[in-house]
């Protein structure tokens, strides 16, 4: 009787996460990114790699962005970033694994540093931000020429670019002469509802109780 209860209950509570309803639960959306030398399209002999998250909130306004480097260097002074593993530019560009493509987010170091919550810890070589329309703007309001392949474009004109795997990160180093060292597609990672998946799992455990007896 009381297993009876529980899976009505169950079946209440769970019922509007089931089926094509669980897709109109919004959540925020992650998309990772491996950055290697293999990846680059022209040649890079760098050896260092680098990983990132990106996380796209609900109202598809803000792209926000953490950056960890291993075996290359971020240093402060602009001037001394002449190693062979030394970063000079971090970029967001626009095109597919494989082909080339127009800024959409200067990160760090030339031409320009424009997303205004970047933060850079020099000494663990890691990098976080938040990428969002405002940064394609400079600090006198004016938008930057969005038809220049080396400004920082408005984010929300890039989100299907984004869900298809159009947005790559590129890390240029000055023993590539500046040219990017290392790069990485940013990849969707896929999010089940934690909610229907505790609920699947429950009404499965019930059933299967039932079918057992």
């Amino acid at each position: 009787m009381y297993r009876k209860l529980i899976l009505a209950v169950a079946l209440i509570v769970c019922l509007p996460f089931s089926g094509s309803q669980t897709a109109n639960v919004q959540a925020d959306e992650i998309f990772t990114s491996f950055l290697d030398a293999s990846q680059v399209t022209g040649t890079s002999t760098e050896t260092g790699t680098a990983t990132a998250t990106f996380v796209l909130d609900t109202a598809e306004q803000n792209l926000s962005y953490s950056l960890q480097l291993n075996g290359l260097n971020l240093l402060v002074d602009p001037a001394s970033r002449t190693g062979f593993s030394d970063v000079d530019k971090i970029h967001l560009h626009n095109a597919a694994a494989g082909q080339s493509g127009p800024h959409v987010l200067n990160v760090f170091g030339l031409p320009s540093e424009d997303d205004s919550q970047l933060v850079v810890d020099f000494a663990n070589n890691s990098l976080t931000g938040n990428y969002d329309d405002s940064d394609a703007f400079d600090s006198g309001g004016v938008l930057f020429d969005q038809n220049s392949p080396m400004t920082t474009k408005l984010l929300s004109n890039f989100i299907d670019d984004l869900r298809d795997g159009q947005i790559y990160l590129a890390v240029h180093t000055a023993g590539q002469s500046g040219n990017i060292a290392i790069r990485g597609q940013l990849t969707s990672v896929p999010e089940p509802n934690s909610l229907a998946f505790l609920c699947g799992l429950t009404l499965a455990g019930l059933t299967g109780r039932r079918r057992r007896k």
